[in-house]
């Protein structure tokens, strides 16, 4: 295996670099428009809202300029310095500074010798444009097209000259989540925030146990891991019962919501959980010209689009201008390949395709979540054989937490969700966050239960739980070098500004 050393020695560099930069513009948009509260202390809130903040103004530049290496240089220096500027202000620098080298070690053991998706091919193609062209010189294809702001936001922050650095930013964020996941997890349990506790840990166990390999993350999961965010906090609302505060959050919330449907088309759905939330407001207390700005936060990016594609969002036809057939076409072959036909030649018009997508998809799915699922039930089959534990899931206990209205609605929505996913692409990379949400939703009232009534009993299957899957989350991610190995003779599998080709498929 060769090794591009100087890659090797910047990475890290970089990824300290680029962490300080985007948590700096996150401190600097904060201070400017005040709608991140922040109130359980998510790192991860801040992160994005800097990434919110330097994709809206690099869109506009792009309008002009590429993204060049020295203006991507620039850029992170500026960051470093408005990090640096408000660090000062920090109470508890020792913390910060646990949270920054806690996140640096995550990062590196996760994107180290990081594996390449199918997809990647195209997505390098779609940064490297944005790194050498303005946008109005770049060429509609039917892959480009698709125009992930995750791909923009990767090349402001990538070097040309340092292939290393198209693995930081989805390694970052990642790594800021699993941080958030085990902060919630331990810390609330000591404020008696059950729900909130075990939402973050079951979330924290699918992450190590299931997202644990970086190839397959492409543009799909980090939409899914903005989403996620607005599930915990839309849980934190409903089992706090404090709905009167959700007027503080709620214009960030929908902030997200943009941003998970910029990165991902498929991520629409979650704002279902901002319509409930929107309801859920004092509207006499709710600026509405603020909700009407918010909601133009996407126009730059649809301009975007319309420039590259001839579409204000790719491969939706009714609302392309240019390319219309070929958006047709290509709304096909996904809704085709996302329903079990690798050949993309069925009829998707009638429901002749579920056998199909049995067949295709099924299997994959169940083997991804089966595990994962016994995880979750383990401890309620365990509590519901001891005799004087039966009587604890009575009617009462199913009316109280599965038949309230406001849960009944929750529910609802991630059914809504499920079924739309499966009618229209039921993919496993489409359905992430709805199927996870079904699993969590199911579940989390009786965790609960069994928390509150033999709290020793969950801690210590958690505990072991926890053990478990960090060891295998590292097993993956050591043994992923021989994976690597077989395919690739250079780390990063990047040279001269071409994609190597794997050695085996």
């Amino acid at each position: 295996m060769n090794i591009n050393f100087f890659d090797l020695i910047s990475f890290p560099v970089f990824s300290l670099l680029i962490l300080l930069s985007i948590l700096g513009f996150g401190h600097f948009f904060n201070k400017l428009i005040y709608l991140n509260k922040n109130s359980l202390g998510l790192k991860n809130l801040t992160f994005i809202q800097g990434l919110l903040f330097i994709g809206l103004i690099f869109i506009f530049i792009n309008n002009f300029y590429p993204i060049s290496n020295t203006v991507s240089i620039i850029t992170i220096f500026v960051g470093v310095l408005f990090y640096l500027a408000n660090f000062s202000q920090i109470v508890r620098k020792k913390n910060e500074l646990f949270f920054i080298l806690s996140i640096l070690i995550f990062t590196f053991i996760y994107s180290f010798y990081a594996g390449v998706s199918d997809d990647f091919d195209y997505h390098y193609k779609t940064i490297q444009n944005f790194k050498n062209q303005n946008l109005h010189e770049i060429l509609h294809h039917r892959t480009i097209s698709y125009n992930s702001h995750w791909l923009f936001l990767t090349s402001i922050f990538s070097l040309s000259y340092l292939n290393s650095t198209l693995f930081i930013l989805t390694a970052l964020i990642f790594s800021i989540s699993i941080y958030d996941l085990l902060n919630l997890s331990i810390l609330v349990t000591k404020n008696k925030k059950h729900y909130l506790s075990i939402l973050s840990f079951l979330i924290l166990i699918f992450f190590l146990g299931v997202l644990n390999n970086y190839k397959d993350l492409g543009t799909d999961v980090p939409g899914v891991i903005i989403s996620i965010y607005i599930l915990i906090i839309t849980i934190n609302y409903f089992y706090n019962n404090d709905f009167e505060s959700v007027n503080n959050d709620f214009l960030f919330l929908l902030l997200l919501g943009y941003f998970a449907f910029i990165i991902k088309i498929s991520n629409i759905l979650v704002f279902l959980f901002l319509i409930f939330l929107f309801f859920k407001l004092d509207h006499k207390k709710t600026n509405y010209w603020i909700v009407l700005l918010i909601s133009l936060f996407p126009l730059p990016w649809i301009f975007q689009n319309f420039i590259i594609s001839g579409c204000l969002i790719w491969p939706i036809s009714t609302i392309c201008f240019l390319n219309k057939e070929l958006a047709i076409n290509e709304a096909y072959l996904i809704e085709s390949f996302a329903k079990g036909d690798i050949s993309t030649t069925m009829d998707v018009s009638n429901f002749d395709w579920i056998k199909i997508w049995f067949l295709n998809h099924f299997n994959k799915i169940l083997e991804i979540y089966l595990v994962y699922f016994l995880i979750l039930i383990a401890p309620v089959i365990y509590f519901l054989f001891k005799k004087n534990n039966r009587k604890e899931i009575s009617f009462n206990f199913i009316k109280k937490n599965y038949l309230d209205l406001n849960f009944k609605y929750i529910f609802l929505i991630v059914l809504i969700c499920n079924f739309i996913w499966f009618i229209y692409a039921p993919a496993y990379r489409f359905g992430i966050f709805y199927n996870l949400s079904f699993l969590l939703i199911l579940v989390l009232p009786l965790w609960v239960l069994i928390l509150r009534k033999n709290y020793n009993f969950i801690i210590k299957y958690s505990q072991i739980i926890l053990v478990l899957i960090s060891i295998y989350f590292i097993y993956e991610n050591i043994t992923r070098i021989d994976w690597y190995n077989e395919r690739y003779n250079i780390w990063p599998p990047i040279e001269n500004s071409e994609l190597l080709k794997r050695v085996n498929n």
